[in-house]
């Protein structure tokens, strides 16, 4: 079977931002092609004797990022996905696609995927290496601890927990999560997010995601860690198909989608309750800060890691 290759043309400046945001949606690798700096990178070498001329032919006004999509998954679903963040970020771009092999890619991007402990209270686990890891004397050593196990498999939502922005959302969690946390999850992905938070004792958790085919995933990783019964799932625009009210809310997504989602939080946030948000470039930070002020709510923490920002927010007292 072959697997359709996406391709990505932007701007050269443009790649670290397209990089990260199409990093967001894919856990299976990406392939970068950039000859933007092809020939001041060639004169580091010195004289060079032979020169491949069709490499000195390519276009260096146009960057090309490759992403994979398997044969059982729908290119166009994906594109509608990742071209959302793109637009978000203002970020011109163009769409082309090609075949490759399924024995070129097929699992390679899981040797990548390893166990890894998060924050203080958990460690992240491929359902891969699920067995594996409970062998392990990293593993063993986790559990001796209490962390807990958060088995994942993200297949094309995002949210696998290796990107910055979920590890920063994870780890601000822990702090904001008890026995009385009702928690909402905009923009669930995977649904690694709502799931570390029932893990980490919430009451209840309801995710909502645009993506039908992300509502799916969500709702098998709830049931692989046990907590399918509290995870309400909900497939929909951002809050405005939500009622109820919430503890925390969170939303690991990026700054134009967290702009336009703040203003709809204060009908569901309760007293007292805080807002973490994350998938903030460090460039658009201070948009969201001016939102926020809008809003009628304060920065009470940020992390910050590889250009990326999470925050926790809070109403102004």
């Amino acid at each position: 079977m072959d697997w359709t290759d996406l391709i990505i043309k932007v701007a050269p400046e443009d790649v670290p931002q397209a990089e990260a945001i199409a990093g967001m949606c894919v856990s299976r690798g990406l392939y970068i092609e950039d000859y933007s700096t092809l020939e001041e990178d060639l004169k580091l070498f010195g004289p060079v004797e032979v020169i491949d001329e069709e490499l000195l032919a390519k276009d260096k006004t146009v960057a090309k990022i490759h992403v994979y999509v398997s044969p059982e998954e729908n290119p166009a679903e994906f594109a509608s996905f990742i071209e959302e963040r793109l637009k978000a970020e203002g970020i011109p771009f163009e769409f082309e696609s090609d075949n490759v092999k399924e024995e070129d890619w097929a699992n390679n991007w899981k040797q990548y995927f390893k166990p890894r402990n998060i924050g203080k209270k958990l460690r992240l686990v491929p359902t891969w290496e699920a067995e594996a890891d409970l062998l392990s004397e990293e593993g063993k050593a986790a559990y001796a601890e209490g962390r807990k196990r958060l088995l994942i498999d993200p297949g094309m939502a995002f949210g696998s927990g290796q990107h910055e922005t979920t590890k920063l959302c994870m780890n601000l969690l822990e702090d904001h999560v008890d026995s009385e946390t009702s928690l909402l999850d905009v923009g669930t992905g995977s649904g690694i997010l709502g799931i570390a938070a029932l893990l980490l004792g919430a009451g209840s958790v309801t995710g909502v995601d645009i993506d039908a085919l992300s509502v799916k995933v969500a709702g098998e990783n709830a049931e692989l860690n046990g907590v399918g019964g509290k995870f309400k799932l909900i497939c929909g625009d951002l809050a405005g198909d939500v009622n109820g009210a919430f503890s925390v809310i969170c939303a690991n997504i990026v700054a134009d989608i967290i702009i336009r989602l703040l203003p709809d939080t204060g009908r569901l946030l309760k007293p007292g309750g805080v807002i973490i948000v994350s998938g903030i470039i460090d460039k658009r930070l201070s948009d969201v800060e001016e939102e926020c002020r809008r809003c009628g709510l304060v920065v009470k923490k940020l992390l910050t890691e590889k250009g990326w920002c999470a925050a926790v927010l809070a109403k102004r007292s």
